[in-house]
């Protein structure tokens, strides 16, 4: 499904074409460049759109396959960009890694999206926010999508970090196992990385200029969003270090509940073995037993008990047991 289509020329957005046709002879015989953005299309609209802009073959049956790592090739008269999308989902919680697809041509750029089509809003008020940029050609629109994906993914690495700390007060506040929020925010990062780290590589690739070459104008724009890029990878490896120490620490803090509540069990134990080692002599109903005509036996034993009950409390508080 077509979402966006334009032709920009001097930097500046003008009416769109009213067909893929229409699109494709503007960017063979027009100046400026076609920007074309699609959201989850079908098989015969990726060959149309083949056809109409004399696409690769084998960059579109990429594009149709899908589930590409992140990638840039060069066609000679056409790159093919590939990109990983991420947002969360707080009703799951989980990040949901998707998808762009993008065609680069001397006239023309198209965006296809495996998955929200968040990013190509964002490349889009990005080419009409910053006409100065976009009159560099279709390298522009690589600029103004790359940027919106980076976004994207600082905002999940945002709402990672918010977790975490989240559950690092958990850890310490609360008496319940975190292992499994801990675990869960850790799949959650190793997705997040595995789509962000693959993207470095098309960055330095821009930066060198080989072998996509890209406008003097537009590199300090992708060096920019390139050292994004890298640091937000930076800070996933970040988070995922602080998942395993945080992981380690819950597992610390369940081991000695354990131990501390053992102890407690030991130590009621012990206290009352000894008035059930004495109830238990008594109990055996022997015909020849001291203190059984006593008048006071029975108080006697009482008495016993409750200063060895007492006294064994005291000696377990005192060493922390209790």
């Amino acid at each position: 499904m077509i979402v966006d289509c334009a032709h920009y020329l001097a930097g500046v957005r003008h009416v769109a074409p009213t067909s893929l046709g229409d699109a494709g002879r503007l960017a063979r015989e027009g100046s400026g460049f076609v920007w074309l953005a699609l959201s989850e299309p079908s098989p015969d609209e990726l060959d149309d759109v083949g056809t109409s802009f004399h696409l690769p073959e084998l960059a579109v049956e990429d594009a149709r396959a899908a589930h590409q790592r992140p990638k840039l090739a060069d066609y000679g008269e056409s790159v093919f960009l590939v990109a990983k999308t991420t947002r969360y989902d707080q009703a799951q919680p989980q990040i949901e890694v998707g998808e762009l697809d993008m065609f680069l041509g001397a006239r023309y750029a198209i965006a296809i999206s495996r998955s929200s089509a968040g990013p190509l809003a964002g490349a889009r008020e990005r080419l009409d926010d910053h006409p100065e940029v976009a009159k560099l050609g279709p390298m522009a629109a690589a600029w103004a999508l790359l940027d919106a994906v980076i976004d994207d993914n600082e905002r999940v690495v945002d709402w990672l970090g918010d977790l975490l700390d989240q559950t690092e007060r958990a850890v310490f506040q609360r008496d319940r196992d975190q292992s499994e929020p801990i675990y869960l925010q850790h799949r959650n990062t190793e997705r997040l990385d595995r789509a962000v780290h693959p993207m470095l590589a098309i960055f330095d690739t821009l930066e060198r200029g080989e072998p996509v070459e890209s406008p003097e104008g537009l590199r300090p724009h992708l060096r920019d969003v390139g050292s994004h890029a890298r640091r937000l990878s930076e800070e996933v490896v970040q988070l995922s270090n602080a998942l395993d120490g945080l992981l380690n620490a819950n597992v610390a803090r369940v081991t000695f509940r354990q131990n501390v509540i053992i102890q407690q069990v030991s130590s009621w134990a012990a206290i009352a073995a000894v008035p059930t080692i004495i109830t238990g002599i008594y109990g055996m109903n022997f015909r020849h037993m001291p203190e059984l005509d006593w008048t006071f036996g029975y108080p006697l034993a009482i008495l016993i008990m409750v200063v060895a009950v007492l006294v064994l409390r005291w000696n377990f508080r005192r060493v922390g047991w209790l």
